[in-house]
């Protein structure tokens, strides 16, 4: 605005070669646009940064050509900044809450484990009741079909016998060791319904996985202040479901 060199530069061929450059704080884009702007427009030129610091620099006057119209403020949410800074896209699901014992159970597979447990397995089948939380935890040295298969079909039958209720859905992840020939024929034999997820939607299946990160925040916590050894880590899991069984749920 005032004709102040800030910035000089020897042309080498096609390209530009900048020699000095004044150490005055200046907003470049502004020496184009003299005239101010909108908040929001200054929010696009500086790379959709956040407006908190962009209010920072206009009151404080960090940066000379700094001109904005109008309130400090962005007259909405930005949805080029939405869009481009999500991991993932929006999950607005709240879920549906069961409402009596088996109606739904969650499973879910942790593992391999980076340290083979004092039993030799190397991963842990979470079996989760969607109504009362209640969890039951098995030890697998793999989670081929077979296996898993045998410890579901051993949680079904006792629980059902145990509650005396049928069991009705069960929540799934796209995993081969779910989504295989022996699991799809035992779901027909016994009519349960199976609910798989989208893959890599793992908000779908979002009440086994938080669940599992429960359990293992209290197994760090456990084993850090046990000083054990980490092939013991299993033992500090089945201390985990038990206490957490015994702890009430806001479900």
């Amino acid at each position: 605005m005032s004709g102040a060199i800030i910035m000089t530069a020897k042309r080498y061929g096609r390209l530009y070669a900048i020699e000095t450059i004044s150490r005055t704080p200046t907003a470049l884009v502004s020496q184009t646009k003299r005239r101010p702007v909108t908040f929001d427009i200054w929010h696009q030129r500086f790379g959709h940064a956040a407006p908190e610091t962009i209010r920072e620099m206009a009151v404080k006057t960090l940066v000379d050509g700094l001109n904005i119209t109008g309130e400090l403020t962005m007259g909405g949410r930005c949805e080029d900044c939405i869009f481009g800074k999500h991991s993932t896209h929006p999950f607005n699901d709240n879920g549906y809450q069961e409402t009596e014992i088996l109606e739904r159970t969650h499973i879910d597979i942790w593992g391999p484990s980076p340290t083979q447990s004092a039993g030799g397995t190397s991963y842990f089948m979470l079996l989760m009741d969607g109504h009362s939380s209640y969890r039951t935890v098995a030890f697998l040295k793999t989670k081929s079909a077979d296996v898993t298969l045998n410890i579901f079909e051993t949680y079904h039958n006792e629980a059902e016998r145990q509650t005396g209720k049928k069991l009705k859905r069960v929540r799934l992840d796209m995993g081969r060791e779910w989504y295989n020939k022996a699991w799809k024929e035992y779901r027909k034999w016994y009519g349960l319904i199976f609910e798989f997820t989208t893959p890599y939607v793992h908000q779908q299946n979002g009440t086994a996985e938080r669940s599992l990160r429960t359990i293992l925040d209290g197994v760090r916590t456990a084993m850090a202040e046990s000083g054990l050894p980490t092939k013991y880590w299993a033992d500090a899991v089945q201390t985990m479901v038990y206490v957490w069984n015994l702890v009430p749920s806001s479900r």
